[in-house]
């Protein structure tokens, strides 16, 4: 026996832990006698984890069976005390509670997502795990883990829709509910507990609502036809007859290029001239089915872009209190901060969120953090997240939506932003101090020894990107140019890049920390390819044959949006020409 509680030393990583003054392998655990399906999953997820870190396999009760033992009571189980009843009543639905009250502890939620969200942050938080991508989850070792018999934990986050559209989260529903994410992509939703359920399409669902036949991007229904309202209004009741568990439907525009108006007709401009902006048919439309259904759905949203040409809010019309305005960043600048007066290119989205947080009940944001036409380029703007997460927070923002590369295995940074995001959506106050820090232990936890080289190369190119503008769609080579502003070749900078990954590799240790590094290091190599022709100085065809047997090797699928990796690349051309 050692001097900590008694407890021997047991092996693993955590070589003690004792839950309000009980050694683990004397607690057991009380669920629900029928759990649903989520949380019979979660639970199960929950005590292998446990078992990981103490070697301990807690032993599962229904309340009718509960041993005479110190308990962790988990959901909603009938044993509730009135102060942990008064708790859950303060988490909302999606919050949960940790509390120790009449020698028991308490992992509970209001609801069935809420309480999944407990067993997760109890283990992240309080047992040292860290779930830092689908399929890589570590834990802290320490000698002693003690749960205090004061704890008393009331967690609820500020957004109540939190989704984020990066491939590795998307495709594993147990990352997704380890990150606490609820959103529109979650997988599987009755066996992992479910999430903001849609029905029909996701968004630019007109065409399909309004039967119109083959759509181009910009084509767009008039809105002030009743026989186009009719058939959506009929089209929205038959999902929501047809999806009794549908809590959100979009009635959303169709795609469009950035100079395209929509329906031009003399009714429909008649309206947006009035209201000084193309979503003031839009809205009227919406708000027209919004009321349609409103009594016999009263639990039921209406999901609507404010996307390009609809983006500015109207003079007079306001959304109804059951419709989502979900306003789109596609023009910002993400080098800098959304809220920088000094980007020209970020004023006027500023003007408009300031308009819609005015009138708006649910203002939600749909914002893009990865490049769209190359997906492997580096995409520096690690060092706007937080703020800019705190911007759409200052302005009542209820709901993020974060679109990434969702199509395929990411060469750049994909799991970190991931990770960074799922935390700041959960809790947008973070400070800047605790974002870095953040940060720094997934570096080292994913990359191993080497990852201070990897956090150098994150903070020379984000502070290289904050000397120019970024967008979504930038050509790879304005990024990190090949030339410096004197017009000399900026092969060094480069190069050291690329070293900085090199170093990171020779320092890892096992070898998933190597598979990490090498399909994170693509996006260096991608750079250096595209740089290298265009120089001109030297035949790339080697390093370029290097990079596609990376690509192939990693898994990933995706060059840009909606392009695949071809099966046959010319070796001899920048690889942006593939």
């Amino acid at each position: 026996m050692n001097e900590m509680q008694g407890c021997p030393d047991s092996g693993y990583p955590i070589r003690c832990m004792t839950v309000l003054g009980t050694r683990i392998e004397d607690c057991a655990l009380v669920a629900p006698a029928h759990p649903a399906p989520g949380l019979k999953h979660a639970l199960e997820k929950f005590i292998g984890y446990i078992e990981k870190a103490t070697g301990t396999a807690l032993p599962m009760y229904t309340p009718d069976t509960a041993p005479d033992r110190t308990l962790i009571l988990v959901g909603q189980t009938g044993m509730e005390t009135p102060a942990v009843l008064e708790a859950r009543g303060r988490a909302g639905k999606e919050g949960y509670v940790l509390l120790a009250d009449s020698g028991r502890l308490y992992i509970t939620g209001a609801t069935e997502r809420g309480t999944i969200y407990g067993l997760y942050a109890f283990l992240e938080e309080q047992v040292g795990w860290r779930f830092l991508a689908s399929g890589c989850q570590v834990i802290h070792p320490a000698d002693e883990v003690r749960i205090p018999d004061d704890i008393a934990i009331t967690d609820t986050p500020y957004f109540e829709s939190r989704d984020l559209l990066w491939y590795d989260s998307m495709k594993d529903p147990d990352q997704t509910n380890a990150l606490r994410l609820n959103g529109t992509f979650k997988r599987d939703m009755k066996t992992h507990g479910g999430g903001m359920v849609y029905g029909g399409g996701f968004v630019h669902t007109l065409a399909t609502l309004a039967e119109m036949e083959n759509p181009a991007v910009g084509d767009q229904p008039c809105l002030t036809d009743e026989k186009v309202f009719e058939t959506v209004r009929r089209n929205v009741r038959k999902i929501l007859k047809e999806n009794p568990d549908v809590n959100i439907v979009s009635v959303s525009q169709n795609d469009s290029y950035a100079e395209q108006l929509g329906c031009q007709c003399a009714r429909c401009r008649a309206i947006d001239e009035r209201e000084g902006t193309p979503m003031g048919s839009l809205l009227t439309f919406v708000n027209r089915i919004a009321d349609d259904i409103r009594e016999d759905y009263p639990d039921v949203l209406i999901d609507t872009l404010a996307y390009r040409y609809t983006r500015k809010a109207p003079k007079t019309i306001k959304p109804a209190d059951n419709v989502i305005i979900r306003l789109c960043s596609i023009e910002c600048c993400f080098s800098h901060p959304i809220a920088d007066g000094s980007c020209e290119r970020n004023v006027a989205f500023c003007r408009d969120i300031q308009a819609w947080s005015a009138i708006c009940n649910r203002l939600y944001i749909w914002d893009y953090t990865t490049n769209f036409l190359y997906y492997l380029t580096p995409f520096p703007n690690l060092g706007v997240l937080r703020e800019n997460v705190q911007f759409f927070k200052e302005h009542h923002v209820k709901g993020m939506f974060e679109q990434g590369n969702y199509q395929s295995v990411s060469g750049e940074f994909g799991e970190l932003r991931a990770y960074l995001l799922a935390h700041l959506l959960w809790n947008p106050d973070m400070t800047k101090e605790q974002y870095e820090g953040m940060m720094d232990e997934f570096l080292a936890d994913y990359y191993g020894p080497g990852w201070k080289h990897i956090r150098r190369y994150i903070d020379w190119t984000t502070a290289n990107a904050a000397r120019r503008h970024l967008t979504i769609y930038d050509d790879v080579n304005s990024i990190i140019p090949p030339l410096d502003e004197a017009g000399a070749p900026c092969d060094r900078v480069h190069e050291e890049l690329l070293s900085l990954w090199d170093q990171a590799l020779d320092a890892a240790v096992t070898a998933e920390q190597r598979v990490h590094v090498e399909k994170s290091r693509l996006a260096a190599r991608y750079q250096y390819q595209c740089v290298t022709f265009e120089r001109g100085e030297s035949d790339i065809t080697e390093g370029n044959r290097a990079l596609v047997d990376g690509i192939r090797a990693y898994g990933i699928t995706h060059w840009r949006e909606g392009t695949t990796v071809p099966d046959e690349v010319d070796l001899s051309v920048s690889p942006k020409s593939w």
